[in-house]
């Protein structure tokens, strides 16, 4: 039996092809009453959802000029029929206190109903869902592959146990086919994952590269002398120092996804002048960032507090090693890689040696990392920069277009966050800029996911039982 599925206004607008993803044999309905709500929000939508409403509503358009009805509808090249509604307006309800939006709504799914149709309300507003089914309608959360739930998001990693013959061919060469592992063959196996291979107490880790899997060394990069805790953290820093311009680590609270990517930012910057800046930025509402004075970047500053502490447990850190002494008096080749200006970090001055008890604030002062505010990001090119999006999980994702098409030469962006912990109202756990960035590039050659489990945390156990729990 053919489906109609009722659109509301996030499923309306969530791609450019959002209508292609109800199947070439059902109906997909836009009441006349929701292409009027979506002109009305049209000022409060971000520039990339305008275009979004702006591509979809022409499309519409162009359908209707070719003559759709409310009776016969459009059948569209890609997917199945459009139809165009704006009659139903004397079907009784029962259900009160909604939007004369979601009335007229609910109005034309009860009267497809009427007819015989099987009708399907796609909404994610949850009490809009339970006032459609006290109404005898189905409604369902619109359904995208891209935003898979939490349980079914790719993670980036597999583990497997091996063979003798496998052990012994990774121990003598370091390397080995993909077919070499029959547990592989039902799983799936992307560019850049990780692959952890259990020999009986021996552990290889390995990074899929074409059909191969190549061994990492899994002790030789140590930031600022901190050791990777369990094997999470292990691919973590090695995601981080290898050759990748973009990294997504997705992990739970105190996993270690900030102060690990810190470290190898400021290692490579200052040690391995691999880059000239670290940039670092989150996602902060406009009305947040409103009622605070300063440039956009003073605003963004307080809210960037979780990346100062983990900047003075490291600079406090390094300054008790002697790894961090050496790289601080030998790093004079890099002057002239860093901005020229009256704070420039000097490193053969000695009033710019970070010292013990020092602040993270040494960092910022000297230019060697900068605060980006992503509203100033449209325009920008970024060249030869280390940019780490911190809270990526509270990003639109239409917005992860704008930021990483700002990547030019020479640069590596790392985007952390955790999906489980939202604060912007639009988005969900398994709907939200980490996530879509993930999904949408996991197994591109330039492009390493990594998920940190919530029993990585390497915070007490307190916080471990209120992460799960509270």
């Amino acid at each position: 039996m053919t489906k109609h599925f009722v659109l509301r206004p996030h499923a309306l607008l969530s791609s450019y092809d959002s209508l292609h993803k109800f199947g070439e044999d059902n109906v997909v309905v836009i009441p006349m009453a929701v292409i009027d709500e979506i002109n009305a929000m049209r000022n409060d939508l971000t520039p990339e959802k305008a275009k979004i409403r702006k591509a979809v509503l022409k499309y519409i358009q162009s359908l209707m000029d070719k003559g759709v009805t409310s009776e016969e509808g459009y059948k569209q090249q890609v997917g199945g029929i459009i139809k165009v509604v704006s009659n139903y307006t004397e079907v009784e309800l029962n259900v009160h206190n909604i939007s004369e939006y979601q009335k007229r709504t609910l109005q034309v799914c009860k009267g497809l109903k009427q007819e015989g149709k099987e009708v399907t309300l796609v909404t994610n507003n949850i009490g809009l869902q339970i006032k459609a089914n006290m109404e005898g309608i189905k409604a369902e959360e619109f359904k995208d592959e891209i935003f898979p739930v939490l349980e079914k998001q790719y993670t980036g990693r597999i583990r497997v146990n091996i063979t003798e013959e496998v052990h012994k061919k990774m121990y003598s060469e370091h390397e080995i086919l993909i077919k070499d592992i029959p547990e592989l063959e039902s799983q799936v196996v992307l560019e850049n994952c990780y692959i952890i291979m259990d020999y009986g107490s021996l552990v290889y880790y390995a990074q899929v590269k074409g059909d191969k899997i190549i061994e990492i060394n899994s002790h030789l990069n140590e930031p600022f002398g901190i050791k990777p805790m369990n094997e999470g953290q292990i691919i973590a820093i090695n995601a981080f120092y290898d050759e990748t311009p973009l990294v997504v680590v997705k992990g739970a609270a105190g996993t270690g996804k900030t102060l690990l990517s810190l470290g190898v930012a400021i290692d490579r910057v200052i040690n391995d002048k691999e880059f000239n800046q670290i940039l670092v930025t989150r996602s902060v509402s406009n009305e947040k960032l409103g009622y605070l004075p300063g440039t956009v970047e003073e605003k963004l500053s307080p809210f960037l507090q979780g990346v100062n502490d983990n900047l003075d447990m490291l600079i406090n850190q390094g300054t008790k090693s002697k790894k961090m002494k050496k790289m601080i008096s030998e790093s004079a080749k890099c002057k002239g890689k860093l901005e020229k200006n009256k704070n420039r970090y000097d490193p053969e001055n000695e009033d710019d040696k970070p010292e013990e008890n020092e602040h993270g604030q040494y960092f910022f002062e000297r230019n060697i990392i900068k605060v980006q505010a992503l509203e100033m990001l449209r325009g920008r090119s970024i060249i030869n920069t280390l940019f780490i999006i911190d809270e990526t999980q509270n990003i639109e994702p239409e917005f992860i277009k704008t930021i990483v098409t700002r990547a030019a030469k020479g640069s590596k962006f790392i985007f952390l966050g955790d999906p489980t912990q939202i604060d912007n109202p639009k988005l969900s756990e398994k709907y939200n800029g980490l996530v879509y960035l993930a999904e949408k590039l996991k197994g591109d050659p330039d492009c390493t996911v990594v998920t940190l489990n919530e029993e990585e945390s390497v915070r007490s156990r307190l916080a471990r039982v209120a992460s799960k729990i509270l």
